[in-house]
């Protein structure tokens, strides 16, 4: 066989080889090819599923921001802000909350009635000069004279049984609200609410966060083992954009703050499957303090990103008492047996995009990995023996 004539086989095939290997290099999402996904540090595990909202450039988002209402039960009967929270892609995977205090308020020291209304739940555009993101999700709250109105998004499904989920995320405004992510489990009982609580209170110091194995009071009495108040590393401002992030484990729930460990708690971990929930409230107690009247404060999010695994029924009854460029939930469920490892956290190159670490499917590495690339380039080895073997 001829030079020429061997060129010309080879010819496709390196063409090939050269497209898996830009396709790699771009770091082409290969979530669907994972089996199982990894994350890192002290509390590093293994979870079968991904998913990964991103709102940094939500096309769709309004040019101005929803106007306050006034009147309690307007706001908490108002409509969504957009069509983005009446899409299937947001209501298969999360409900915006309506609910108020008012049944509440006699066993806390709440002195003012809370709404949640779904007013406060939208899209921003954003003023920032930063050309990496366009938009993200706002959740507000704001004091009027006669109720505080808050914001609340619940996950639809509710049988995460453990979870590594992650936040990135600002908080602006005034004193008097807090801003919660956390994993949730109700009880009529609140002695045996399971919760892993991110909480940033506008009222702290702008560097203090404070996180928790919830319930953090027992009949009245604090539970000192069950939260820690940490400050973020290097004192970093929580009005600029940080990585929260929560592992809840068997044995213990881990915090991290831009990669750097905040707090561990092993004490009354959860143990059963829960819910996620993001929040932005104040209700005029002791734990928010007291809003002043007009004032506002902000949750902000560009996206949001979890690693998990689940049992029981995916959807319950429980109440809480107290997605792409289109920010659509990119789902990533992998087949049994964890033949293909994905890393969230390590060779990442692409935000919300698993990394390939092994791969014991049959598939054969090229038998090379560029340095920071993220992923590894798979040929099939039907291909790399047809193409070493079959024809030269």
């Amino acid at each position: 066989m001829t030079a020429a004539s061997i060129m010309a086989l080879l010819s496709p095939i390196l063409a090939a080889i050269l497209l898996f290997s830009s396709l790699a290099f771009a770091q082409k999402d290969n979530g669907d090819a994972c089996s199982c996904f990894r994350t890192n540090a002290t509390s590093a595990g293994y979870f079968t599923n991904h998913r990964f909202f991103d709102y940094r450039n939500v096309a769709s988002a309004p040019t101005a921001v929803p106007s306050v209402i006034t009147n309690a039960t307007n706001s908490s009967s108002a409509f969504a802000t957009s069509n983005f929270f009446v899409n299937t892609d947001w209501t298969k995977d999360w409900t915006t909350q309506n609910w108020n205090n008012s049944d509440s308020m006699s066993q806390g020291d709440a002195t003012i009635l809370m709404v949640n209304s779904p007013n406060n739940v939208y899209l921003e555009r954003s003023t920032d000069n930063n050309p990496t993101y366009s938009t993200y999700l706002t959740l507000r709250t704001y004091r009027q004279p006669g109720f505080q109105s808050a914001a609340q998004i619940d996950s639809v499904q509710q049988n995460f049984h453990y979870v590594s989920a992650r936040f990135f995320a600002r908080v602006t405004g005034s004193p008097g609200a807090c801003a919660g992510m956390f994993t949730y489990l109700a009880n009529n009982d609140g002695n045996k609410v399971q919760e892993a609580d991110i909480e940033i209170l506008t009222k702290d110091p702008r560097n203090s966060v404070q996180y928790t194995n919830q319930p953090s009071l027992k009949n009245g009495n604090a539970q000192a083992q069950a939260t820690v108040n940490s400050s973020n590393p290097f004192d970093r401002d929580w009005t600029l954009w940080n990585v929260y992030r929560v592992d809840w484990m068997p044995k213990s729930t881990t915090w991290y703050v831009n990669g750097q460990k905040v707090a561990d708690i092993s004490y009354q971990v959860p143990k059963d499957p829960a819910s996620i929930l993001v929040n932005m409230w104040g209700d005029g107690g002791s734990w928010t303090g007291n809003m002043s009247t007009f004032d506002q404060a902000y949750l902000q999010i560009q996206w949001m990103e979890l690693a998990y695994n689940t049992s029981g029924p995916y959807t319950t009854n429980a109440k809480r008492d107290e997605h792409g460029s289109s920010g659509i939930l990119e789902k990533r469920k992998g087949t049994p047996g964890c033949q293909v490892v994905c890393a969230i956290d390590e060779k990442v190159n692409v935000t919300g995009t698993p990394a390939v670490l092994y791969n014991n499917t049959g598939i054969a590495p090229l038998g090379w990995k560029g340095e920071g690339m993220g992923s590894m380039v798979w040929i099939p080895l039907v291909l790399v023996g047809g193409a070493v073997f079959g024809y030269l």
